[in-house]
């Protein structure tokens, strides 16, 4: 029997499998993806390359789904020539503050509901926490609970998301 030789077997240690570059190209693609979700002052506080910054900014000129696909594996191929790493923990840590905003708002809006449900101990701890005026929180909680049974909008409601939020943030420095 014939034995076939394709090479050196040294040549091939080390490289990775044709699967392994066609995982790493994919991952490439799901970062230059996430690129496409981000607002454009985003995308200029990450200092991308300029030919990436680029071919994103041109994807959200299409109109077209072919073409969008097509422009989307450019970025892919865009994104092999540069260091993905420092891309990928800028992305890490907008995510990151992403979910510290929305647990923030969470928080705030679960404040506003216990004062419109009339918990008093909710009312104590943001007096002594923010130093708000325990007369203003009571007022307009008493307006959005009243705007709420009647079905209105809540115009108070907001209002008192608002001065949580301002007084949340002035906290926070």
């Amino acid at each position: 029997m014939t034995e076939f030789v394709y090479g050196n077997e040294e040549d091939w240690e080390g490289r990775p499998s044709k699967s392994q570059r066609k995982r790493d190209m994919v991952a490439l693609q799901k970062l230059g993806e996430s690129l496409l979700e981000l607002a454009p002052e985003q995308l200029e506080r990450l200092g991308l390359p300029e030919d990436l910054a680029e071919a994103v900014r041109f994807y959200h000129t299409l109109k077209d789904k072919e073409a969008r696909r097509r422009q989307l594996q450019f970025i892919g191929t865009v994104m092999r020539k540069i260091d993905p790493e420092p891309l990928r923990q800028a992305m890490d840590e907008l995510d990151q503050l992403r979910y510290q905003q929305a647990e923030e708002f969470h928080q705030i809006e679960e404040w506003r509901d216990a004062l419109v449900g009339g918990d008093r101990e909710v009312l104590t701890e943001l007096v002594g926490r923010f130093g708000l005026d325990p007369q203003q929180l009571n007022r307009l909680a008493r307006q959005a609970a009243a705007e709420k049974e009647a079905g209105k909008p809540s115009k108070n409601g907001r209002a008192l998301f608002r001065l949580l939020r301002q007084a949340f943030e002035a906290e926070q420095g």
